[in-house]
This record gives structure tokens, C-alpha cells and sequence, in this order.
């Protein structure tokens, strides 16, 4: 048999039945539904309730569609999220909240957050994530305006009055969702140039530290993850490696371009952390979760620390283990460590994947200064979403024929039609 005529007696690879593509409308529907669950908190409290009802609603539905679709992957994400969500639900079971503020939190996590966390699962393609970090940027672009509108003189901007701190959480994980943008040429340079300016603007103004580092640390990620997937190709990347190192290099020449607050924070970062009560917050949580392996409950780290003024010690890990215990808490970080390793391997070969992985890296970093589990829902977000680009990048890995690459670019020529079309999960 001639090598001419071996593929036609080999005949066309097994695939799955093709599904319908996303239509343009549905892609933004799924997009917007899990951006407002992540960010309804950050509105006025009408507007922001109805997005979060809006929301809620939408995604029940679609969900429940993606469940009866046969192709679906939706069906592997809601069960990750019942065993995740049942194995932190447990440490509220078995130590009841003592107080008003840990009945809300425990009720919060089993319904906002969990419903976000599940959102994911209306994701069906890669269209869908760019539409998704659109969404993102459009949205933080909103609460930077009104976060320049509203600076204070204590230099704490809180947009629509919302916390400054969650405000810039926002703001700071669409400056990142830009970057990926145009490091995937959805965002041409003069258009992301003037969306990270507007961002870091309103990022600035929130006078906000911890999400700001976060940013920083998530925008090294992501440029990391860039060149190592096509480091022959990566003018983009290199791009962004200049541009970061510019900006570090004018942020330590003239810090006093910053506001005070931040100001302070570059020029003696050891004095402006001594000066608050995170280092005391960090001690006695290490002592109860040193006394109580099985945790105190959720909402109880108040009386077991005795500091009345404080109701969380704002860093989740700590949080997690003080609270929920040894093994609950040090099988959520784990988890975590897991997912960023899988992440970082398929950077390799799938966009995606760093985009994901940088999504967990802000999240990670943002988390370990301010907020309770609650607080944390683009963590759970960025955990799901990595769940679906494994999934997708073993799915292209099982089907792709011998000698392809892997999915969105990497490809021969030969393939790169098909790679157009988004990935089904």
C-alpha cells in the first residue's frame, strides 16, 4: 500500500456527533451570567440585587439545559462543585456558628458562593472564556470610572460604596483579562493600551495594596505562561515583559507618583505591614489552629482569638485552617496547589490554560490579605474554570490525530481551519 493511499484506508478518525456552534448572543449570555455573580456586590444594592437574582435565574436554567446535552462536560463541573462545596460545608455541621456574623457566612457559602462557583458550568468554548474575560474588562471599566469619580480625600475610592478593596479585585482581574486579550489578538495595542490605563487608574485610586500586588504577581504569570507556550512567537509576551519591567523600574524611581497610601507601601513595605494588625491577626490564628485540629467552626475565630474588632484574620488559608480544620482546610489548599501545577503543564500548549492559571495566581495572592471564604468567590471561580481547560485540553489530546498539536494554534497548517471552531467540552 502506498503512503498516498494510507489515509484513505484508515479512514476518517472517530469523532463525537458535532455540536451546534454557540451563537453570538448565547456566548454573551453565558459570559455576563458568570461575570455578574462574581461582581453584582460591586453596583448600587438595588441594581446589584437584581443582577444577582438575574443571574441566579439564568444560570439555573442553563445549567439544567447543559446537564440533558449528552456532550456535555457541564455535569463534571456541578459534581466537583457538590464535593467541594459538602466537604466545606462540613465544619458548619459539626460546629454550629456562634454568632450572627458566621450563621450569614455559612449560609453565604453554601448559596452566593457555591451558585457562582456552579456558573461555570454554562462555559461551553473557548469563545466562550474570551467572551467571558470581555465581560470582565467592560465590567472593571465601569467600576473605574466610578471608582476616579468618587475618590476621597482619604485617597479610598469605593465606586458605588462598595468595599474599596473588593472594588479593586475587580478592577485589578480585568487589567488582567485585557493583557490576555491582547496577548491573543482580540484587543488591538492602542485599544488595551487605553483600557489598562483607565484600570490602573481606578486601581490606583481605590488606594487598595493587596489587590494591587496581586495584579503584578497575575501579569508575570501570564506573560511567564505566554512565552513558554510559544517562546519562537511570543512577540506579544515580550511586549508585555518590557512594559512590566518599564513600569516597575518608573514605580521605584518615582514612587511619589503614586497615592499616599501606595506610596508608603513601595517605599517601606515592612513598616506599613508592621503598622497593622494582620502580623497579630497571623499569630493568634496560629495558635488556635495549633490548639484545634478540627477547627472552631465558621464564624467563631473571634472569640478564640479575642479580637472583638475583627470577625475574619483576612487571610483564607488561615482562615480555613483555624475554622474548618486540618484536614478540611489542607485538602482545599492542596486542591489548589494541584490545580495551578496541571495549569502551568497545559500553558504549554493551550492559552487558556495560562489565562486560568493566572485568574488562580490574583486570586491566590488577593485572598491572603483581605476577606472571609465568602469573599473569595473568584477563587472558586478560577478553580472551575481550570477544571474545564484540563478537561478540554485531555479531550484534544485523546482526539487529535497523530502528529497534531494540541489545541488553538499549535497545530500544522493542514489543521488550522478546524481550530477555528471553538473547542466542545
Amino acid at each position: 500500500m502506498s503512503r498516498l493511499a494510507m489515509p484513505v484506508a484508515a479512514g476518517p478518525l472517530p469523532t463525537t456527533r458535532p455540536g451546534r456552534r454557540t451563537g453570538t448572543w448565547s456566548t454573551l449570555l453565558r459570559a455576563v451570567t458568570v461575570m455578574l455573580l462574581l461582581n453584582f456586590d460591586q453596583f448600587p444594592r438595588q441594581i446589584g440585587r437584581a443582577f444577582l437574582l438575574t443571574a441566579a435565574a439564568l444560570a439555573a436554567l442553563i445549567i439544567f439545559n447543559e446537564i440533558l446535552r449528552p456532550e456535555s462536560r457541564a455535569r463534571v463541573v456541578v459534581l466537583w462543585v457538590v464535593v467541594v462545596f459538602g466537604v466545606l460545608a462540613l465544619p458548619g455541621v459539626l460546629h454550629r456558628p456562634e454568632t450572627e456574623y458566621g450563621q450569614l457566612k455559612f449560609f453565604l457559602l453554601v448559596t452566593v458562593t457555591l451558585l457562582a462557583t456552579a456558573a461555570v458550568a454554562v462555559i461551553r468554548s473557548q469563545r466562550d472564556i474570551e467572551a467571558f474575560a470581555l465581560a470582565l474588562v467592560g465590567c472593571g471599566g465601569v467600576l473605574a470610572v466610578a471608582a476616579l469619580a468618587s475618590g476621597s480625600g482619604e485617597d479610598r475610592a469605593a465606586g458605588f460604596g462598595s468595599n474599596p478593596i473588593w472594588l479593586a479585585r475587580a478592577i485589578g482581574i480585568a487589567v488582567v483579562a485585557c493583557i490576555w486579550l491582547y496577548f491573543c489578538r482580540r484587543l488591538s495595542m492602542a485599544v488595551a493600551s487605553g483600557l489598562v490605563v483607565l484600570l490602573a487608574l481606578g486601581l490606583f485610586a481605590t488606594g487598595s495594596r493587596g489587590p494591587l500586588v496581586a495584579t503584578v504577581v497575575a501579569l508575570f504569570v501570564l506573560v511567564l505562561s505566554g512565552l513558554r507556550r510559544k517562546i519562537r512567537h511570543g512577540r506579544r509576551e515580550w511586549v508585555g515583559v518590557g512594559l512590566l519591567g518599564a513600569l516597575v523600574v518608573v514605580v521605584l524611581a518615582l514612587p511619589s507618583l503614586l497615592p499616599p497610601r501606595m506610596y508608603a507601601f513601595v517605599v517601606d513595605p515592612s513598616n506599613e505591614l508592621a503598622g497593622t494588625a494582620r502580623t497579630e491577626m497571623r499569630d493568634r490564628t496560629m495558635s488556635i489552629i495549633a490548639e484545634h485540629p478540627g477547627g472552631v467552626g465558621y464564624g467563631n475565630w473571634t472569640s478564640h482569638s479575642w479580637m472583638l474588632e475583627h470577625n475574619y484574620p483576612h487571610n483564607i488559608w488561615l482562615e480555613l485552617l483555624a475554622e474548618a480544620g486540618w484536614l478540611v482546610g489542607g485538602a482545599f489548599i492542596l486542591l489548589c496547589l494541584v490545580m495551578a501545577v496541571r495549569l502551568w503543564g497545559a500553558a504549554r500548549s493551550d492559552a487558556l490554560a495560562g489565562f486560568v492559571l493566572a485568574m488562580l495566581a490574583f486570586n491566590a495572592v488577593a485572598v491572603s490579605t483581605s476577606g472571609d471564604v465568602n469573599a473569595s468567590r473568584g477563587l472558586f471561580v478560577s478553580l472551575a474554570l481550570g477544571l474545564l481547560v484540563l478537561l478540554r485540553v485531555r479531550r484534544a489530546a485523546d482526539t487529535a490525530p497523530i502528529g497534531a498539536g494540541l489545541p488553538w494554534r499549535t497545530r500544522p497548517a493542514a489543521h488550522r481551519r478546524e481550530d477555528r471552531e471553538p473547542v466542545r467540552w
